[in-house]
This record gives C-alpha cells, structure tokens and sequence, in this order.
C-alpha cells in the first residue's frame, strides 16, 4: 500500500469524502479481513469486527488528516477491535466462573453497541419500506445479488431494480440521519444490513 495516497484518503474522507471512504474500503477491506480472520477464526466474527473498523474510521473522520501511517494506523485498529472480540467471548464462555474477568475498555464496549444499535434502526427503516422495495433492497445488500439477477427474479426492468434500490438506500439513510443526526456513507449502511 502507499503511504502518501492513504494519507490523501484519509485527508479527504475527514471532510467527508464519500468516495475516498469507499476507495478506502475496496483498497483494505480485504487485506484486513485476512489479518482478523487468523486471529478470529470465523468468517462471521472477521465481518463484525471490520464492520466496527470502518464504522470508527467513519465517526472519527475529522481526526484522519493528522494521521502520519494511515496503514498501520487501520491494522492497529482491527487488531484491537480483533483482542476486544476474543475477550468477549473469552468472558462469555467463562461467565459463570468470573464475570467481572477481563472487561474491555469502555471505547470498544461503545462502539460495538453503537454497531448494532445503528444495525436496529437499519431493520426498522428497512421494515418501514413498501414490500416490493424492501424484498430489492434485501436481494441486493443481504443476498448480493446483482441489478440484473434481481430483474430476471422478480421479472422487472433493471432499470426499476436501479431506481428502487436508489430510493430504497435514500429512505434508509435519511431515517438513520433523523434517528442519529449522523449522515453515514451507503457503503456503511449496505455493510452494517447485512447481518439482519
């Protein structure tokens, strides 16, 4: 990765640069994930954890600019959201035995709700949609499917699939500014409704 576009990113994501977060998003997604899966062992537990990860590069945005290693800066992150998810379930698992054992700090503990709080108001705004744009919008984001395997499902245009999934995404992220007084980036909220 280089150093000085990373740090053009970051610079540009912290005065809310949607398109920078998401060329953030494809250029270390993936490299990340592979980091938290060797410490996580589970698919599902890499997602959670890197959902937290650009979550907080998102809500923290305004800080980016004067970050020297933006590289590193992101592996730090998602190892320590990773240490947080093992001592979760380390605690957990051994409830029973000691439950004060091992409490993460209070920055980890916040976020991780904040997640699923933000995954709650999703599925509700979600619910609220008209039934044919609720079932797009979920073939899309949960099933992945693409416009035109939508279209060949459901026997539309793609060009309605297009239009529903734009509405869709709007309604969604205007119930979630309401709700939060945060606008957050639809590649957030497309990876935060997956998991519902």
């Amino acid at each position: 990765m280089n150093n000085t576009e990373d740090r053009l990113l970051f610079s540009k994501i912290a005065v809310g640069d949607e398109t920078a977060f998401r060329l953030l998003y494809h250029r270390y997604n993936a490299v990340l994930s592979g980091s938290v899966k060797k410490l996580l062992k589970t698919d599902a537990a890499a997602e959670e954890v890197l959902q937290e990860v650009f979550l907080k590069i998102w809500l923290v945005r305004h800080t980016l600019a004067d970050i020297e290693n933006p590289g590193g800066w992101m592996y730090t992150l998602a190892a320590n959201y990773s240490l947080s998810a093992l001592r979760k379930h380390a605690r957990e698992k051994h409830r029973q035995d000691d439950i004060s054992e091992d409490v993460p700090d209070n920055e980890d503990l916040s976020s991780g709700i904040y997640a699923r709080e933000l995954q709650e108001l999703i599925k509700h705004a979600v619910e609220k949609l008209p039934a044919s744009r609720r079932e797009v919008f979920m073939m899309n984001t949960r099933d992945g499917k693409s416009r035109k395997e939508i279209a060949t499902a459901l026997d539309i245009s793609e060009n309605t699939v297009k239009n529903q999934l734009v509405t869709a995404r709007k309604f969604i992220r205007e119930y979630l500014e309401k709700q939060t007084g945060t606008r957050l980036p639809i590649l957030l909220i497309i990876l935060l409704s997956r998991f519902f």
